[in-house]
């Protein structure tokens, strides 16, 4: 059974789409043809309306279509010390205070 979050996602871009593009989702096709639902994702993301792009991402991602990428195990490069003088860890910075 499909979620119901997603079925109202692909409900709001349906109407969105139609309203903003003149482009109709065939809902049947969209669920049955993984091209034809990207090709409408697509057509939703290539929209200057941010609430188009926002619920094509978000359907994809619903869809599992957007991997996160995994996060890294490897730790950042450690930074190297800096290497002191013999000179400079012998002088005194600070003076007395008053």
């Amino acid at each position: 059974m499909m979620d119901n979050a997603l079925i109202q996602l692909i409900a709001r871009l349906k109407i969105r789409l139609r309203q903003e593009k003149g482009f109709s989702i065939n809902t049947q096709k969209f669920f049955s043809d993984p091209g034809y639902a990207s090709q409408a994702l697509d057509i939703a993301e290539d929209s200057e309306e941010v609430e188009l792009v926002t619920l094509s991402m978000d359907i994809r991602e619903k869809l599992g279509w957007i991997a996160m990428p995994p996060a890294s195990t490897t730790p950042p490069p450690a930074t190297p010390n800096p290497v002191v003088k013999a000179d400079e860890e012998r002088r005194y910075v600070f003076g007395a205070r008053s």
